[in-house]
């Protein structure tokens, strides 16, 4: 009992990447690349009418009740009562219980592909048994791990966080930077409208459904005790979290357009193409085994509790609508 109040405290940088990945989908970038130069304009106005409003509300109420547990929780029971408190909690509970089952899935089926033999490989990411193991081999290894404390929630969301959602991000940026520099063709038309035509119903179902990729902010609420100072240093992991996953949804999303002709653009299968022709165009297509780390970004998010949302399945559905509608496409 005496080490309680020497308990572990979240650092800035800790907790910053822990509300990346509860943001960050690195599998949303090419629904967004089907619009070129555009997709930066949808980006920066949701970030501006969404983003940047929820983190500075979820700031204010991080620093308003600093000395009490509870995150959403409190929050809404502070204002509405108990009651629906509770609901709110458990609302953003039963969201992830159902979406981390459906995130080890594709984890399963990314580490499948990391061997060289491919007819191998879709065999195995097809083997429903090789799933179902995996699954809950890591379900129950999250489990463990949440029931060590906050002290290994903390180290496994950080790694998680680095090794699944901002290398992957930084790697896929630079690799398109030096593809340019080096001389490398452009599929994306930098010279095209930034503002995309609202005379266009398709394009103002993405305009309004963008929001949902900035959804998850207000996660690290709960952890609002664990953090040294909270009235200080939790605003500061907001605001540098926010600044991250704009940086990573908008340059993400331009290296998957420059290097992938929009009409071959996949919905499902472009982030990982994209990283294969970039392995390819530097001669170092060995390292293609990587990106199936991509599949378990959120790990670690996930031990902490708060997690993503069905806001993912509700993106790439919108995802699937809009595209569908493209010339292109048709």
């Amino acid at each position: 009992m005496a080490n309680i109040g020497k308990a572990v405290k979240l650092g800035v940088f800790t907790l910053a990447i822990m509300n990346v990945t509860a943001v960050v989908s690195l599998r949303g970038l090419p629904a967004e690349a089907v619009y070129g130069l555009s997709s930066a304009f949808y980006y920066l106005f949701a970030a501006i009418v969404f983003l940047i409003p929820t983190s500075l509300v979820a700031a204010e109420l991080a620093a308003m009740f600093q000395d009490k547990q509870g995150g959403v929780f409190r929050w809404v029971g502070e204002a509405y009562g108990k009651k629906w408190g509770f609901l709110a909690i458990w609302v953003q509970w039963i969201e992830s219980t159902i979406w981390y089952p459906t995130v080890l899935t594709f984890g399963a089926v990314s580490i499948a592909f990391i061997g060289m033999n491919d007819a191998h490989d879709m065999t195995l990411a097809s083997n429903k048994m090789y799933t179902l193991v995996v699954v809950l081999i890591i379900y129950w290894l999250a489990t463990f791990i949440s029931l060590k404390g906050l002290s290994w929630v903390g180290k496994v969301a950080k790694v998680g966080g680095i090794v699944g959602t901002i290398i992957p991000a930084a790697l896929l940026i630079i690799l398109g930077i030096v593809y340019l520099a080096s001389g490398g063709h452009s599929n994306m038309d930098f010279h095209s409208n930034f503002f995309p035509d609202f005379t266009k119903f398709d394009n103002l179902v993405l305009a309004s459904s963008i929001f949902l990729f900035y959804a998850g902010m207000e996660m690290g609420g709960i952890h609002v005790k664990d953090v040294e100072n909270p009235s200080v240093n939790y605003p500061k992991a907001v605001f540098i979290g926010a600044l991250i996953t704009v940086l990573i949804f908008v340059l993400g999303t331009f290296a998957l357009g420059i290097i992938i002709p929009q009409k071959d653009i996949n919905l499902t299968q472009s982030l990982l193409v994209g990283f294969d022709n970039y392995f390819k165009f530097i001669h170092a297509s060995w390292l293609a085994g990587y990106r199936s780390c991509i599949g378990f970004r959120r790990v670690g998010r996930r031990i902490d509790m708060g997690g993503r949302s069905v806001k993912r399945y509700l993106c790439r559905w919108q995802s699937r609508l809009s595209a569908s509608v493209l010339p292109e496409n048709k």
